[in-house]
């Protein structure tokens, strides 16, 4: 339903950062704690009211444009947080992401990097098991646990603190997680909506999309937009030889137009980062397995919604992911897609040679501002 990935969760982390692993088997020790220990849970106890200090009065009012949700994400969610453990240790990772965004010497810091990992493994946890369990009284840390998820994976592959990010498939493999998440969120909105209606987190919700008639894509609008009218053109005059070959048509041509829906978004929208972060919850789950599978023209439909995150840029947690998502499906397709990944490099100024340049050339000169 939902891959989980919680198979030695931060081992990747700990070997890159030269630390021990913090998710090592705990041995057997005596109930009694030893100075070492309490020392250790002070200052665990000192971190955590230091991360919600953050979220308290900075973090919340970058988890929307819109100030009704804005105050939902100060008053409201804190208060469930306190009811659900995993929510809360949601909240302090975000806050530890949020931190490494906000102040740049934090990034030095591999304590802070652990941190927010670890309590997202261990709210991730929680959260993975309880989607079979939903109840009127989880249902809405749930949901708001299910934004704040999406928003830490986005961060990470922002920061560069996503296992092999650095490598073409590691940012495709990221994405594929992400969107996996968000379909965690859409099990909750479906199975708990009516709870959800009535409860304080409501305006969370939003109007559910309109699905995009089955019709070809206007040859208007944006360089974008008509750059993506173009592939999707393409992508249906494929050979079409049985049953599996018109269903993978489908699921391309499905997603195409609702990430063409992203384009039609007001950029000036208060609600225009939640609408385009949120449209792969609607992604056909046939489009994921096909990314999985490193389809090329699956590939370069995913590079048109890293143009649509590249818009919202200027929110913290997505910063420089369009980029990262346009080289690296430029880096993997062949030259028979090249004339449909012009735009999209175009637009986000993406070197074609990104993946080879070192390192620090590709998280300074190619990541926007």
């Amino acid at each position: 339903m939902v891959r989980c990935g919680l198979e030695r969760p931060v081992c990747h982390n700990c070997s890159r950062l030269s630390k021990a692993c913090n998710y090592a088997q705990p041995t057997s020790s005596a109930s009694t704690s030893t100075p070492g220990t309490a020392q250790a849970s002070q200052a665990t106890r000192m971190r955590e009211l230091e991360l919600m200090y953050f979220y308290a009065v900075h973090t919340y009012s970058v988890m929307s444009h819109d100030p009704v949700r804005v105050r939902l994400w100060r008053d409201v969610v804190p208060k469930h947080a306190f009811q659900h453990p995993f929510l809360l240790h949601g909240l302090l990772s975000i806050a530890a992401q949020h931190r490494l965004h906000f102040d740049k010497d934090a990034m030095q810091s591999a304590d802070l990097v652990q941190t927010a990992e670890k309590y997202q493994q261990e709210a991730l946890a929680s959260y993975i098991g309880l989607l079979n369990n939903i109840t009127e009284a989880n249902c809405h840390a749930l949901f708001a646990f299910s934004q704040i998820i999406v928003a830490i994976q986005l961060s990470r592959l922002s920061l560069d603190t996503y296992p092999d990010t650095r490598h073409p498939h590691g940012v495709i493999t990221c994405m594929i997680e992400i969107f996996e998440l968000l379909k965690g969120a859409l099990i909750i909105a479906i199975e708990a909506i009516d709870w959800l209606r009535a409860g304080d987190l409501e305006p969370m919700l939003g109007p559910k999309p309109d699905t995009p008639p089955p019709t070809p894509l206007p040859q208007a609008g944006s360089p974008s937009t008509r750059a993506l009218a173009s592939l999707s053109e393409y992508i249906a005059s494929e050979p079409a030889d049985g049953p599996e070959a018109s269903a993978r048509i489908a699921t391309l041509l499905s997603t195409v137009r609702l990430i063409h829906s992203g384009f039609l978004e007001s950029t000036e929208s208060r609600a225009t980062f939640n609408n385009i972060t949120g449209i792969p919850v609607f992604f056909d789950v046939n489009y994921l397995r096909l990314l999985k599978m490193r389809d090329e023209a699956a590939l370069v439909v995913l590079a048109y919604y890293g143009i649509l995150l590249h818009q919202v840029r200027r929110v913290c947690f997505v910063h420089g992911t369009g980029v990262r998502i346009v080289a690296a499906v430029a880096a993997l397709v062949g030259e028979e897609w090249a004339p449909y990944m012009t735009r999209p490099q175009l637009e986000l100024d993406v070197d074609a040679r990104f993946y080879s340049l070192p390192s620090s050339v590709m998280s300074l000169s190619n990541t926007p501002s």
